[in-house]
């Protein structure tokens, strides 16, 4: 519990940061600091040598960086610093309080839908290339909660949309991060070879499942020695979860 009140704490500060240029303070707007924006604006350079819409170079800068951080530390800008997986997080945990049997599709199903994030991503990418506008704005819940489903949206399927993950975040931890984050498809493969992982001693370990089941993306940490899932985001649930002392370690290596 104790890494998860230094993770927590860094993420409010995250949220806090966000949620203050949303409201219209600071020299930015929030959107200078999302990451998928750099994806975004790539075609507009490559085309026109400029940035698309509200795109700027903050954003490829803060792409850059994460995919950086994925090859060092796997997904971790995903559970240390960003605010969607944040309040994803969250109802996740509202939803176990509501309901302790906390819904996980099964195996077959949860690796077919977790490709719903690729189809999100080559969607999102197509319309705004063609359109040279952010016209998906609409449906990204970056968007819609930072701006009050604001500008650019297109009203009731915004509400919609909305509606939807945020249901599905109640239901299933981490749906959107899951099943349809875009961002998340980019990081999929820098996050595989990821240097900084969590590592099991085989000797140790009771294979309780204790670390899969806190787990937010539900990986069996139990049965791998080493956990090179894509949607690993080494937020140390696992390792504070885990009965017994020195089974579970985060360590640099191939």
């Amino acid at each position: 519990m104790k890494t998860r009140y230094i993770r927590y704490a860094l993420l409010t500060v995250s949220l806090g940061l966000v949620t203050y240029l949303a409201l219209g303070f600071g020299v930015q707007s929030f959107e200078a600091f999302c990451p998928f924006g750099g994806m975004e604006s790539l075609w507009g350079l490559f085309r026109a040598g400029e940035f698309s819409c509200a795109l700027g170079p903050l954003n490829l800068s803060m792409l850059i960086a994460v995919l950086l951080l994925a090859l060092l530390a796997k997904k971790s800008f995903c559970g240390w610093a960003c605010p969607i997986g944040f309040l994803g997080e969250l109802c996740g945990h509202a939803g176990g309080v509501v309901n302790k049997q906390k819904l996980r599709p099964g195996e077959r199903l949860d690796t077919t839908l977790r490709m719903l994030r690729y189809v999100v991503l080559v969607v999102a990418l197509v319309f705004t290339y063609k359109a040279g506008e952010l016209i998906l704005r609409g449906y990204d819940p970056f968007y819609l909660i930072f701006s009050g489903i604001g500008h650019g949206t297109a009203g009731v399927f915004s509400y919609a949309t909305m509606a939807i993950l945020v249901i599905g975040a109640f239901a299933v931890p981490m749906f959107f991060c899951r099943y349809l984050c875009p961002l998340g498809a980019v990081l999929d493969p820098f996050s595989r070879l990821g240097v900084v992982k969590i590592y099991r001693d085989e000797s140790k370990c009771t294979n309780c499942a204790s670390c899969q089941t806190a787990c937010p993306h539900d990986i069996p940490v139990h049965s791998l020695a080493r956990v090179r899932r894509r949607d690993c985001t080494n937020c140390l649930e696992c390792v504070d979860a885990c009965p017994e002392e020195g089974v579970l370690s985060i360590r640099a290596g191939l």
